[in-house]
């Protein structure tokens, strides 16, 4: 049976902040943003239990984002050279999974080893980046940091463009 979770960033937020909600709005988990020079951690929690830690790295030839917790320690890697944004995850329970976006960013699929984990569709016209993103496979905990890395990744790149402006 699938789950159906609400991804939403936080407004006006100075570290960062993403709220998950289960189809009842109740609060599923939470990333949390932290103060860092140039590679925050986002502690990542279900309920008042802390599930995981993010880290992006620094110093990598392709983005890549360091993930410790329950399911162990992972990494999960973009890209370089691709229209739509591509993922995937090197280690842990989902070793080879991928996230496949489209290219306006407002649709992308979780998939390992031929089966979809999960799928996500953006809404349009919210004041706020919110996707719905419904789970289809365990481990749901992976999914979860998908969309964390997802959304990171997203508002880096719109932070580093209104910089440049």
């Amino acid at each position: 049976m699938s789950r159906v979770l609400s991804v939403a960033n936080k407004l006006l937020s100075i570290r960062g902040g993403i709220d998950i909600t289960d189809g009842d709005g109740n609060l599923a988990y939470r990333g949390k943003g932290q103060f860092a020079a140039f590679s925050p951690t986002w502690r990542v929690y279900r309920g008042d239990n802390q599930v995981g830690t993010i880290r992006r790295r620094i110093f990598a030839l392709v983005p890549t984002w360091d993930i410790a917790g329950e399911l162990g320690g992972f990494m999960i890697k973009r890209k370089w050279f691709s229209f739509t944004r591509k993922y995937y995850a090197v280690g842990g329970p989902a070793d080879g999974a991928t996230v496949t976006g489209n290219l306006w960013d407002l649709k992308f699929q979780v998939a390992r080893a031929g089966q979809t984990l999960a799928k996500a569709r953006g809404r349009l016209l919210t004041m706020r980046d919110r996707h719905d993103v419904e789970v289809f496979h365990q481990p749901e905990l992976f999914v979860v940091f998908a969309v964390l890395v997802l959304q990171m990744d997203r508002r880096d790149e719109r932070s580093k463009s209104l910089h440049e402006d």
